[in-house]
């Protein structure tokens, strides 16, 4: 009688991880010169769309400031003398903004005018504000052959220098390493010219004042609740009203007409921004 042969006893099955052999684990794809080159020309494209962006904004704002219509100065300012005085001065400040933007050669004279630049546009906003001045002084009358005479000068010359003007401005805005500095300079002179333009319409509008009809509220006016008064209202223009309050420090409060009765908009109003009727 044969016997049978043992059993062999049947293993388990081993775990993956156990019986294959390990998979080399796989490694992150470092970015290589391909995906620098991607990055680099992203960043380049975004540099050169500013850079375009700020040159245009320069464009745009030097003609707004250099290259201003003129045209109206020439129209009712005044006698004859204060007249061609006005406009002989503004063709001196565009002879000078001309060669200015000549002298622009390199990153090192651009930055330079940027002073020069902002006292420009400060010349500019008075001479504008002159211009105003004279245009509301009915005093001042010129006859319609003198205006024209002056006009007819004054546009022949204007016209040389603004394409003087622009033909300098367009030769900077090629050269790709002015443009970025440029367009800042033209941005301050911007903020020079918004700024003075404030400055001398609230100068303007505190002399008002004393405009004929009406007197200048002092430290030594008196004032009572229920007066009728004026105030400078947002340094804007003069607005009708009552006074609500006068404070120990001279403050006055007001309440204005235009609020329609809203006590919450009363203010207290410095003394130099308010006047009485005589």
């Amino acid at each position: 009688m044969s016997t049978q042969p043992p059993r062999r006893r049947r293993r388990r099955p081993q775990s993956t991880s156990e019986s294959d052999p390990q998979m080399p684990r796989r490694r992150k794809k470092r970015s290589g010169s391909s995906g620098k080159k991607k990055k680099s020309s992203k960043k380049n494209q975004i540099l050169l769309l500013r850079i375009g962006l700020f040159a245009a904004a320069g464009i745009v704002l030097l003609i707004g400031i250099f290259m201003m219509d003129w045209k109206g100065i020439g129209k009712s300012l005044g006698l004859p003398s204060a007249q061609e005085r006005l406009l002989n001065r503004v063709i001196a400040i565009k002879e000078e903004q001309a060669d200015l933007l000549a002298s622009i050669r390199d990153e090192a004279s651009a930055r330079s005018a940027g002073e020069s630049m902002k006292d420009l546009t400060v010349q500019i906003a008075e001479t504008m504000q002159e211009a105003n001045d004279l245009r509301k002084d009915k005093s001042q009358k010129v006859t319609p052959e003198e205006d024209r005479e002056l006009r007819d000068r004054f546009m022949s010359l204007n016209k040389d220098l603004d394409a003087r003007i622009k033909q300098e401005t367009e030769r900077i805005m090629k050269n790709p390493s002015l443009r970025p500095i440029m367009a800042e300079v033209f941005q301050d002179a911007r903020f020079a010219l918004m700024e003075a333009q404030s400055e001398m319409r609230k100068k303007s509008l505190q002399a008002g004042a004393s405009s004929p009809g009406y007197s200048a509220v002092t430290s030594w006016t008196s004032l009572s609740p229920g007066d009728d008064i004026q105030a400078l209202h947002m340094n804007v223009n003069w607005q009708p009203g009552k006074v609500v309050e006068v404070a120990d420090d001279g403050k006055v409060k007001v309440h204005l007409n235009i609020h329609s009765g809203i006590n919450s908009f009363d203010q207290f109003y410095e003394r130099d921004k308010l006047r009485i009727k005589d």
